[in-house]
């Protein structure tokens, strides 16, 4: 990978969570169930729902019924404020392009990227505004609307590092490369992007790419047990569990 344009990628914080589905209205259902959020009419020909989430770091179900021809589709967006500057730089670095930026309208275009691992994310800018924004709390409920971080699955925790902290503009840190399973780099909006290579996690039908907030980890266990929801693990290291949604996607809480 080359090295250019001493500003970087122009890439500070996460967009949103990105869950291809295969039963729309189902999964949101679902996942508005375990959110406690009201779940506004969704229409026939769109093909995505959006959960509004506290700092503004959204969950997107998405079908792609317009885009069934792609072998993968994006598990995250990355927020820039210049389009332009960041599909530059993304091309001076010899970045995978997947998708040239599409100017959706006055606003909104993006790009669709490739990292090292063969995960596919995109580059955004927007200046959309929900005209439906919901007043959200964010400790009246077991599992508040909140992506604690993006999850990125990846097989060469070391490269992907590397990838990771050159697109970010971070400086790696030695103290957080113990050997583990894990890296994580901070983001400016508070959702950051963590880098699991999944090799304890041999039970997941498919790996988690994002993670819930859960204030009380004792209390939101309890309550997705209530809900007869599927759980893969019970509390680890009292911080964390997983569970898996109906279409078999491990989520982290």
């Amino acid at each position: 990978m080359q090295t250019s344009n001493a500003q970087g990628s122009g890439i500070k914080s996460v967009g949103s969570a990105i869950l291809h589905v295969r039963n729309l209205n189902l999964m949101v259902s679902w996942y508005g169930d375990i959110l406690g959020t009201p779940i506004t009419e969704i229409e026939s020909e769109t093909p995505y729902y959006v959960f509004e989430m506290i700092n503004g770091v959204n969950l997107m179900l998405d079908d792609h019924r317009f885009m069934q021809d792609q072998a993968k589709h994006p598990i995250f967006m990355l927020n820039t404020m210049d389009i332009e500057a960041s599909y530059n730089w993304a091309k001076q670095n010899e970045i995978t392009i997947n998708l040239e930026i599409q100017h959706v309208h006055p606003g909104l275009s993006y790009f669709n990227i490739s990292d090292s691992e063969g995960n596919v994310m995109m580059i955004i800018q927007s200046n959309w505004v929900n005209p439906n924004s919901q007043q959200l709390n964010e400790l009246d409920k077991p599992i508040v609307n909140h992506i604690n971080s993006i999850v990125v699955p990846v097989t060469d925790l070391k490269r992907a590092t590397e990838w990771y902290a050159h697109l970010l503009g971070h400086v790696i840190k030695p103290d957080r490369q113990t050997g583990g399973p894990i890296y994580w780099f901070d983001m400016e909006n508070g959702t950051g992007v963590l880098l699991d290579d999944n090799r304890s996690n041999g039970y997941c039908e498919k790996y988690p790419t994002f993670m819930l907030k859960g204030p009380d980890i004792e209390e939101a266990y309890r309550f997705i047990v209530s809900k007869n929801i599927k759980t893969l693990t019970e509390v680890e290291f009292d911080n964390h569990f997983f569970i898996s949604d109906p279409e078999g996607n491990s989520i982290i809480i």
